[in-house]
């Protein structure tokens, strides 16, 4: 008979030894020292359970348990939280966003048969994926063959949306916005989405640490709980009431499809922005689709650029 899997996140080594020791024989392990560890192995494993530390640097395990209660892909696997300080207000928090059960750790390393009892009970019978298609390299050829077919006999804005409903159908991204900088200002290009955050315009976006980041450093960024972190991601509130869990934002670049190929398709560290696009969904995302999305956006953006610039001739 197949062992069950179940995912451990924790970032001490220390717990990964113990517990490989307690239920290897029984089960099959995999092990994670991060969140985004843990979100990556989980879409590369079929998991069973998720076994989760409460206190871990960058996102927490209750921020990730946030997010994991809001994807629709993995929120019916069940999460068993464990910390090393157990607190009734933790342990309630837990409970109330979606844990199955809160041990201590102190629990689990001292009841080895209660515990292995415990996960028994809770196990799925039938593991949960979370999976990213593998056609998501016809859906890219496709999306650029519509933006191409724009750049000759469409405009801008045209292109732009033909770029967001592709990408919205392939990722299952439930909001996307298009922003223009000028002057070092945002402006709102398009937005589309079901869930469209409301009284949000360029003011609000100027206050975000996650925009001036973006804009300074000129790098995409990816959260999986916008909340956390810092506050990484944009009207972070808003999203959590809208039950969009998580964010990435991708820089646009002042430069064609011509120079860039010619440049080995990198950017010169010295090109400006001339805007940047936001996605957000109420799935986690994986390592490789952040670098999929990043890659392929700021790719399609140099097609965008020449757009722009017949659009904006005049202001640029």
């Amino acid at each position: 008979m197949e062992k069950q899997t179940i995912l451990v996140i924790d970032d001490e080594k220390s717990t990964h030894v113990m517990l490989k020791a307690m239920l290897g024989k029984d089960f099959n392990l995999k092990f994670a020292n991060s969140a985004q560890e843990g979100i990556d192995l989980a879409a590369e494993n079929s998991i069973n359970l998720v076994l989760l530390d409460i206190q871990m640097p960058e996102l927490s395990g209750i921020e990730l348990l946030e997010s994991i209660m809001t994807d629709i892909a993995l929120r019916s696997v069940p999460v068993i939280v464990m910390t090393g300080k157990a607190t009734e207000d933790i342990e309630e928090q837990a409970r109330e966003i979606g844990a199955t059960e809160f041990v201590s750790k102190e629990f689990l390393f001292s009841n080895k048969d209660d515990f292995k009892s415990l996960l028994n009970e809770h196990l799925l019978e039938e593991a949960k994926q979370f999976k990213l298609s593998d056609r998501y390299k016809q859906d890219f050829r496709t999306i650029i063959k519509k933006i191409q077919t724009e750049s000759v006999h469409g405009d801008f804005f045209s292109a732009c949306r033909k770029l967001a409903v592709g990408l919205m159908n392939s990722f299952d991204i439930d909001y996307i916005s298009f922003w223009k900088i000028q002057r070092s200002k945002p402006s709102l290009i398009l937005s589309i989405g079901d869930r469209q955050p409301e009284n949000f315009g360029p003011d609000e976006l100027m206050s975000e640490r996650a925009f001036r980041e973006l804009a300074r450093t000129k790098r995409p960024y990816m959260t999986n709980n916008p909340r956390a972190e810092e506050n990484k991601g944009v009207f972070a509130d808003t999203s959590k009431e809208l039950g969009l869990s998580s964010e990435a934002g991708i820089p646009l670049f002042k430069i064609d499809k011509d120079t860039f190929t010619k440049n080995g398709m990198v950017i010169p560290g010295s090109t400006p922005l001339f805007g940047f696009v936001i996605l957000k969904r109420n799935r986690v995302f994986t390592t490789k689709e952040y670098k999929l999305l990043s890659r392929f956006i700021i790719q399609c953006g140099t097609i965008l650029w020449g757009l722009y610039r017949k659009l904006y001739s005049n202001n640029e």
